[in-house]
């Protein structure tokens, strides 16, 4: 009785799996609007041959430096927002046992630098480190003598899609 039902089952799954293929003669006699046509996809279904690629996202990345009098200094770079670097480099400079502790340039999607010397300090924000170097340089001699280059740091925008 088993091998009989069985017997039933298999027969009825092989008939209904055999009866839905198709021919390539009765696909060919099928309307184009039909999903089983080989025509369907061409006129139904949108080309992807001319589709325009994803456009290109970018994310901005922000950089601060912060000092005190006590000549404590923080840098930071490459982070999502202007307020988070401007915590961040007060926060490094406070770390640091800076206790009036202040933001002194903040830049985006570029390098930035700062120099100091015997007249004070100066700071440089360009699309190069080199280039950015150089403002900070040229700005703290203008104040005086003796420029070290304290903090230099690019954050670059960055691609997202």
């Amino acid at each position: 009785m088993k091998s009989k039902w069985l017997g039933v089952v298999v027969l009825l799954v092989s008939s209904s799996t055999a009866w839905a293929q198709m021919t390539p003669q009765q696909q060919a006699n099928l309307p184009p609007s039909d999903p089983n046509s080989p025509q369907y996809n061409t006129v139904y279904l949108p080309s992807l041959e001319n589709a325009a690629p994803p456009q290109e996202r970018w994310a901005d990345r922000w950089g601060a430096f912060s000092s005190a009098s006590s000549g404590m200094w923080g840098g930071v770079q490459d982070m999502e927002s202007k307020r988070q670097a401007e915590k961040a480099a007060l926060a490094r400079c406070k770390a640091k046992g800076g206790k009036d502790c202040r933001v002194d340039i903040v830049y985006y999607n570029q390098c930035g630098a700062v120099a100091s010397g015997d007249g004070g300090s100066g700071g440089g924000r360009a699309a190069t480190e080199k280039e950015a170097v150089e403002i900070a340089m040229e700005s703290c001699g203008e104040k005086g003598g003796n420029c070290q280059l304290y903090f230099m740091g690019c954050s670059l925008p960055v691609r997202v899609n």
